[in-house]
């Protein structure tokens, strides 16, 4: 193995350790919600600070790679991707922080809402470890059908707008006042769903040298 193969081995761990540290920022920010849980809620904001520090750690080691060893090809598309991977991992776990700060604030959330939330959360989990196993395998097919999986995200997104809207329509008041920061929250677990689809664009263009768009 020469150095190059090393210094991609070592790119390919760090990204992995990030994506794991995301998956954990997740589970602790929806248990928090669901629990009003504010000392877990704090974990996940104090977590997302060192997943911001694997991001630098990230960068500087693919700087460092270019300068020292100068890739092509597919080597030099390795660090790109690591580049671009890592700075999706660090805007995911941003979501996941959101999800904590609603938690701390809010004591109560409706529970249908609630309900589809974790729903949500759960379809969002499954769709980013099945992309990140894809990267672990270098696995271009898969990342093409995993990005489908967005899609369901979408749906549920859709259905828990929709209770929105009808909860508005009784003329709630106290769900009034709540209504744009819950947008925000289910906006949260959306937007983590795109940025996960952009791992996947990111994984085809490593592989074949392609620049992909999900549309």
């Amino acid at each position: 193995m020469n150095k190059l193969d090393e210094r991609n081995i070592i790119l390919k761990n760090l990204v992995s350790s990030m994506a794991k540290k995301v998956v954990n920022l997740y589970e602790m920010a929806i248990d928090s919600l669901n629990n009003h849980d504010i000392e877990k809620a704090l974990k996940v904001i104090e977590t997302d600070d060192y997943i911001n520090k694997q991001e630098t750690e990230i960068n500087d080691v693919a700087l460092e790679t270019v300068v020292l060893y100068s890739p092509v090809a597919i080597d030099v598309r390795i660090v790109i991707s690591s580049i671009k991977i890592a700075n999706e991992l660090e805007r995911i776990g941003d979501y996941a922080k959101g999800i904590a700060k609603f938690a701390i604030k809010h004591e109560k959330i409706d529970a249908d809402i609630l309900s589809k939330i974790n729903t949500l959360n759960e379809l969002f989990l499954k769709m980013f470890t099945h992309a990140m196993e894809a990267y672990e395998n270098a696995d271009v097919d898969w990342a093409f059908k995993i990005a489908e999986e967005d899609l369901q995200i979408n749906g549920v997104y859709n259905e828990i707008v929709e209770i929105i809207k009808n909860k508005l329509s009784e003329n709630n008041k106290e769900f009034l006042d709540e209504t744009v920061n819950v947008m925000r929250l289910i906006k949260n677990l959306e937007r983590a769903g795109d940025h996960t689809k952009n791992i996947c664009e990111h994984i085809i263009y490593q592989e074949k040298g392609q620049r992909f768009e999900f549309n």
